[in-house]
């Protein structure tokens, strides 16, 4: 018998669990418009994303492969790399899965009735909602996408503190963890 699994996983390096989700938005001259956003649950780096009229899985294959180019340009096989999501429809997709198992990238569904199990997304997402869409009208794609890429690198990834990271933003945070392990590393070689 198939039981879900109640909590959820504990990032404790960066690039080791990532979620992906999706919200919808309105443009004013053409209706909804897609967000698929790819989170670092460890830094909380918003590392990948897609912006798309449509909610179609070429367009969370995107927002990975973005995340995928930033994060692991020589490859991701081997790397421990597990990806976190919903039971929706893009994501469990045969041509999705097949590209996950493929890439050696673990592939968490979380259970319908389990609302910790994507939470970290989920969040990050409310913050795109509060901080950007409901703040503003977009008039066209090219508009929202514009918006949407500077606010994710300037002012979410590299300003925007989290107190689960000790009120630093994601890039410090992760320059931290970085400078933190080049220390122990130094510091093992003595």
């Amino acid at each position: 018998m198939r039981s879900a699994q109640r909590g959820k996983p504990k990032a404790t390096r960066p690039n080791q669990y990532w979620g992906i989700d999706m919200t919808k938005f309105i443009l004013s001259s053409s209706g909804w418009c897609y967000l698929i956003v790819v989170l670092d649950w460890y830094t909380k780096e918003l590392v990948g994303w897609e912006l798309s009229l449509r909610a179609k899985t070429s367009e969370w294959k995107e927002a990975l492969d973005r995340a995928l180019c930033r994060k692991f340009p020589c490859g991701v096989r081997g790397q421990g790399l597990s990806l976190i999501s919903d039971n929706g429809s893009q994501q469990t997709l045969v041509s999705f899965m097949t590209e996950t198992v493929g890439l050696d990238i673990n592939q968490i569904l979380c259970s319908y009735d389990n609302p910790r199990g994507n939470a970290e997304t989920e969040r990050v997402i409310r913050t795109i909602k509060e901080e950007l869409l409901w703040l503003n009208e977009f008039g066209s794609s090219e508009e929202a996408e514009a918006r949407i890429g500077a606010w994710i690198e300037e002012d979410y990834n590299r300003l925007y503190v989290h107190s689960a990271l000790g009120y630093l933003s994601p890039e410090e945070f992760a320059q931290q963890w970085v400078q933190t392990q080049e220390a122990t590393s130094a510091g093992a070689q003595i």
